[in-house]
């Protein structure tokens, strides 16, 4: 990746976000549009295999409608856990509040409108980082979930190791502990307001559709709609 950046001009550019002591590298993609333009962003946040040299490829589908994309790895992806160590917390707003906070800084970015896209166990992390963080103002899920230890661990045990991994958990029993912690109970998705869409599959291996409904029907003061058929990603 960074041998063909040296080759050949991207229509991105290289970005570092703080969070809490360390750095989150990625990238920043926006169209191409007058100087001093503001424009809306979406945020992704991928799943376990995710990684944002993979991801912001994908961002001519935003940057085609107008709207620009930040791109990260979130701690328990790619550079974040492998090179700074840091592991994916339960309550992920906290990692909305540092890309976001950064998004206020740039001049060609309206931070009054950023949302959030999820795939995998971003289905999760998204609707849960909403739930605290008022400046996302839109999110999409097309793996919806309301409970990661249900939805993801329990439900596709080839996963579990991995997730064990990503949560920073010592051995499987240390995992199902902490990730009890890794859900939108406790009145949390009645406390988002963004208005969500949540998508799911009914034929979604990895991932119970099952945890779509619950987000729906627990995330009362949304204005939400579920749409079927989104596959896992």
């Amino acid at each position: 990746f960074d041998k063909a950046w040296k080759m050949t001009r991207p229509p991105f550019e290289r970005v570092q976000v703080p969070y809490e002591g360390k750095m989150l590298d990625g990238y920043f993609r926006k169209p191409n549009g007058p100087q001093g333009k503001k424009y809306p962003v979406v945020i992704p946040f991928q799943g376990a295999d995710t990684m944002a040299e993979a991801t912001i490829l994908n961002g001519g589908a935003y940057t085609a409608r107008g709207m620009a994309y930040l791109v990260v790895d979130f701690p328990g992806q790619g550079g974040a856990m492998r090179l700074h160590d840091l592991h994916l917390p339960p309550d992920t707003n906290r990692i909305a509040k540092a890309l976001i906070d950064y998004l206020e800084t740039r001049p060609d970015v309206d931070a009054t409108r950023v949302g959030m896209q999820g795939i995998s166990m971003g289905g999760y992390g998204v609707p849960r980082a909403a739930s605290v963080e008022k400046r996302i103002k839109a999110a999409f899920m097309s793996s919806g979930s309301y409970d990661l230890k249900s939805d993801l661990f329990e439900y596709f045990p080839p996963i579990q190791e991995r997730v064990r991994w990503i949560i920073g958990a010592r051995d499987l029993a240390d995992a199902r502990k902490q990730l009890n912690e890794y859900n939108l109970g406790g009145g949390l998705a009645a406390k988002i307001e963004a208005p969500m869409l949540i998508g799911y599959s009914k034929d979604d291996r990895i991932m119970d559709a099952a945890g779509s409904l619950r987000l729906y029907e627990a995330a009362v003061n949304s204005k939400r709609d579920m749409v079927e058929g989104t596959g896992h990603t």
